[in-house]
């Protein structure tokens, strides 16, 4: 491994190459083992040591001297199982929901201030094709399945994102101004579920809820979306009590 570059590429590599050869070894390893093993020398072994130390990803025993991986992993990986987990309880009520309604249904979950498709159902009956995909971003502020969740977070925490957000994307009807975005988070709040009327895609709309843990703190989302034609304003509760009744029995499933 060539010790010569600095570059932040390389620097990444490093940091890797420590935490997967910790992970093999439970009581951990001394700097002179560690250095050896991932081809470093001392200095900047412990130079990337401390670097990722300061995450909390390394801690080093007192006993032993050895550096050894914390449970950091272990909870970042409880996280995404978690996310897998809740998606395979949602997956058949999407499924049952875009055949009931013709419309597509989406389940996403925060990242940032974007929302992350995970899951996407779309029926033989959509007249419209929408550019969602699996694996794909959008910012929060302009999707009915970002709203859900914004509305359930602190004014501190939504400004964040708002300011580091792409605030000035979406389509046609995006609301490109703060406080006229809160009195929107507010009124989506009160009813219990958020619209995006043509704010990410001309000629689609959006009906979304959230899915909540017991301290009402957002996990995901999932939604109906469809044609402009076929969504009207006089089909937004059903489709919004349809959605409420999916994510009951999903979190009876889940234990919330």
């Amino acid at each position: 491994m060539d010790e010569n570059s600095n570059s932040p590429i390389r620097s990444v590599d490093r940091a890797l190459s420590i935490i997967e050869t910790l992970t093999e070894y439970r009581k951990g390893l001394g700097l002179v083992e560690l250095s050896n093993k991932v081809g470093l020398n001392k200095t900047t072994t412990y130079r990337m040591i401390c670097a990722i130390m300061s995450h909390g990803w390394i801690t080093k025993d007192p006993s032993t001297g050895n550096y050894r991986l914390t449970l950091r992993l272990f909870e970042l990986g409880s996280k995404v199982s978690s996310q897998t987990s809740l998606l395979s309880i949602a997956r058949p009520y999407l499924e049952e929901l875009s055949e009931k309604t013709g419309e597509t249904l989406h389940f996403v979950v925060q990242e940032g201030a974007d929302v992350v498709y995970l899951y996407k159902e779309e029926s033989s009956l959509q007249s419209i094709k929408m550019g969602s995909r699996v694996g794909m971003r959008n910012p929060m502020f302009v999707t009915g399945v970002g709203k859900a969740i914004l509305c359930h977070l602190g004014h501190d925490e939504i400004k964040h994102l708002w300011n580091v957000s792409k605030t000035t994307g979406g389509a046609k009807n995006s609301i490109l101004d703060f406080e006229e975005m809160m009195a929107e988070l507010k009124r989506t709040k009160e009813r219990g579920w958020a619209l995006d009327d043509e704010e990410n895609e001309v000629g689609v709309r959006c009906v979304a809820v959230p899915i909540l843990d017991r301290e009402n703190h957002p996990l995901a989302a999932i939604s109906i979306s469809g044609s402009v034609f076929h969504i009207t304003s006089d089909k937004y509760d059903y489709y919004a009590n349809l959605l409420k009744d999916a994510v009951a029995k999903i979190s009876k499933q889940i234990g919330m």
